[in-house]
């Protein structure tokens, strides 16, 4: 980075292994509420609208790992709307007790509509406020302008979809209109999420980070960022991709010991050696991680250092999807299927 230009504050958080992932389209921004977690230090933080709160356990993991005197709170009807779609009451009960056992200490769920809740915070005493409901331009500017004077001197709204232009979502327009009045700064990966700072009391790296936007460093910083949530869809690729092996070694070994078979077909071969390549590729993430962890504790970390982290962290995203798909084609092989009446029979044997 130029002498003089601002730059991104790396810190510990940012590298953090995502504890648990619900299904979402936010699971790209983890690593952003991971950092922010870190210096903003909240007092107070309130998400408005969680489904299966992948975000609003990011932000949890953070408030733990950092060891802050955080209160959480996530507001939701837990019901659905238009664009998240309808769903029924599993949603809220795998969440509810998710949270309770890992942070029920100083985190709550709020089962209510959003001017419902309002009226249990007091005038300036939310730090971060992430807006996560309806997308629609009146909805959004509505939470956005109720919810605003609960914000504190050190105020953070986080807006989702702000890249999002179909199906009647509106959250790219009110944000084009809120950064001309604030400073904040915008990722364009998954769906976009809008950071405007609202209070006047930052922490410098977040006015650094409002800086960077427009600036010849704001590319390196979406990159960076980009990467490190394309490590958290590559953790789960890889948890899923060694359970679909796991299983199908299974099946493999179940199928020669029923039949008394002494060799492994080619298949059966090749899926131990995908199996190993995940394995692999899994620790090169791990090894990943502490690189990452070490230049967020440098100082001296430089534009080619991200570039750099950045590029490495694509190229083993790419291979352990070369990796996944290598077994599903395994397991949708012709040799595959017709070892399936040899695997039928061994669990006939196994139920004698």
């Amino acid at each position: 980075m130029n002498v003089g230009t601002p730059q991104l504050k790396l810190n510990a958080a940012m590298s953090l292994p995502a504890a648990h992932v619900p299904p979402s389209a936010w699971i790209g921004h983890i690593p952003f509420a991971f950092w922010l977690i870190e210096e903003a230090k909240p007092r107070m933080l309130v998400e408005l609208g969680s489904h299966h709160g992948a975000s609003y356990l990011g932000f949890c993991q953070a408030v733990r790992h950092c060891a802050l005197d955080t209160r959480c709170f996530a507001v939701d009807m837990w019901t659905g709307d238009e664009h998240s779609g309808f769903y029924g009451d599993e949603v809220f009960n795998t969440l509810w007790q998710y949270n309770q056992e890992q942070y029920g200490g100083f985190s709550a769920l709020m089962r209510m509509t959003f001017d419902e809740a309002r009226d249990y915070f007091a005038d300036g005493s939310i730090d971060v406020l992430h807006i996560d409901g309806l997308h629609t331009y009146e909805a959004v500017l509505q939470d956005f302008e109720t919810w605003l004077p609960k914000m504190s001197s050190r105020g953070v709204v986080l807006f989702h979809d702000t890249m999002v232009r179909e199906r009647n979502f509106g959250v790219w327009k009110l944000w084009a209109e809120l950064i001309q009045r604030y400073p904040g700064f915008e990722f364009q990966h998954t769906h976009g999420l809008g950071v405007l700072l609202v209070g006047p009391d930052q922490p410098q790296s977040l006015l650094d980070l409002a800086a960077l936007r427009d600036s010849e460093s704001e590319a390196t910083v979406l990159r960076l960022f980009d990467a490190l949530g394309s490590r958290i869809y590559a953790d789960r690729r890889v948890a899923a991709a060694e359970a679909r092996a796991d299983n199908a070694l299974e099946q493999a070994r179940q199928q020669l010991s029923a039949v008394g078979a002494t060799d492994a077909s080619q298949s059966d071969v090749d899926l131990v050696a995908a199996r190993a390549q995940v394995a692999q590729l899994s620790s090169e993430l791990e090894a990943m991680r502490a690189r990452i962890a070490a230049a967020a504790q440098s100082s001296n970390a430089t534009h080619g250092d991200l570039v750099a982290l950045q590029a490495a962290l694509s190229e083993r995203d790419e291979r352990l999807q070369a990796q996944d798909e290598r077994i599903r084609s395994l397991l949708a092989s012709r040799s595959w299927k017709l070892t399936a009446p040899v695997r039928w029979l061994s669990a006939a044997f196994k139920g004698k």
